[in-house]
């Protein structure tokens, strides 16, 4: 992913940042064709202006444009890691593979006490399956 983290880190680090502008801000840095991106992204031209416009933009709208540029603007704002299950971001960070493990790890829990509790849903009709049976008899 391309990151302008090095460039862009005081306007991050020194002021309350305009999700849309900041958007505009890696757009123009990267010189991609406004038109394209927000077609790649699924949005029209006069959606992206509008979309700059907007100092607290959803960052699922970001996300969209930020997959088809490429860029991680979860390095910038780590807070669109709490938005979004942690598989949806690289794991290029510390934060991210902690995230990543931590998402794993409880899914794996979850799986183990659903598979339990089907295995005794098993045990319990193949009970109702012998007793039938053996009425039928």
């Amino acid at each position: 992913m391309y990151s302008l983290l090095t460039t862009l880190d005081k306007v991050v680090n020194d002021t309350i940042v305009h999700r849309g502008e900041f958007l505009d801000i890696v757009v123009r840095r990267m010189n991609l064709n406004k038109t394209k991106l927000a077609e790649k992204a699924g949005y029209d031209r006069t959606t992206y202006y509008f979309h700059i416009k907007q100092p607290n933009l959803d960052f699922r709208i970001l996300k969209a444009y930020g997959d088809k540029m490429p860029y991680n603007f979860a390095k910038d704002f780590p807070e669109m890691l709490n938005e979004f299950p942690e598989t949806y971001f690289p794991i290029d960070t510390f934060e991210g593979m902690r995230k990543d493990r931590d998402f794993w790890r409880d899914e794996y829990g979850r799986v183990l006490k659903e598979n339990k509790v089907l295995r005794e849903e098993i045990e319990v009709l193949k009970a109702e399956i012998k007793s039938l049976s053996s009425k039928r008899k």
